[in-house]
């Protein structure tokens, strides 16, 4: 499977029916992740913000409400269209691309913020993304990666070996009316450490954080899984 095709893994449901599973109340998006990432951004007020897979404009809401210009990237072309129709704003730039190739429609070194938020782990080799983020980032800017932790994927999957690097098939939803397929990689740490770490970015922490009080209130079953184990890995760097 090539690199858009693996990007393009949601597509083959409806829009409505994925964006349904992530905005549970007690998903692990709402609960963990996103309290997660913003806790890494001071003030986006006056910011230039890249939101890199936007998925359901989210962090591209928040930073807008919050005194920011966004330029918004999917490779969705639905996403892209339901964003547009749902989202109106002079501030907002919204575009419909494939992260894995090079972009020369942003301008280098132009934004203080990038989110990327769940969306490396559908990608196979991170160095060309990597790179390309680092130069259309600012001096001082800042990148928050979220992604899968390979322990909770070895602990969840039981593939048969941890160090296993491989697209494997996963299916979601099943709280849901319709339970449906996804393509993303597996890698154990150093495969996910590496590149960053030979990316020309500063690391300034890689994080695994409990849940809050507020995940405990909504799903003490969540709660406690991700007090047990880490659910996400997050990755702070800056140029």
């Amino acid at each position: 499977m090539d690199n858009d095709s693996e990007l393009t893994s949601y597509d083959s449901i409806s829009v409505e029916e994925y964006l349904a599973h992530i905005e549970r109340p007690d998903s692990w998006n709402n609960l963990y992740e996103r309290p997660s990432v913003l806790s890494h951004f001071p003030s986006f007020r006056g910011k230039n913000v890249l939101d890199i897979g936007v998925s359901s404009g989210f962090y591209t809401g928040y930073a807008l409400a919050h005194g920011a210009e966004v330029t918004a990237i999917d490779i969705s072309q639905a996403i892209i269209d339901r964003l547009t129709s749902q989202i109106q704003s002079p501030n907002l730039r919204l575009i419909g691309a494939d992260i894995t190739q090079p972009m020369p429609f942003l301008d280098s070194e132009s934004f203080d913020y990038v989110i990327c938020s769940l969306v490396l782990h559908y990608i196979k080799d991170w160095p060309p993304v990597l790179a390309e983020l680092y130069r259309v980032m600012k001096r001082g800017g800042r990148l928050v990666i979220s992604t899968h932790h390979p322990l909770n994927m070895y602990l969840y999957l039981k593939p048969k070996s941890y160090f296993d690097f491989k697209l494997v098939e996963d299916t979601w939803g099943e709280r849901g009316p319709r339970p449906f397929n996804v393509h993303y990689y597996i890698r154990p740490l150093a495969d996910t450490l590496r590149p960053i770490i030979q990316s020309k970015f500063k690391i300034v922490s890689i994080e695994e954080p409990l849940p809050d009080e507020k995940c405990n209130q909504v799903s003490p079953e969540i709660y406690k899984r991700l007090s047990e184990r880490p659910g996400f890995l997050f990755i702070v760097l800056e140029k």
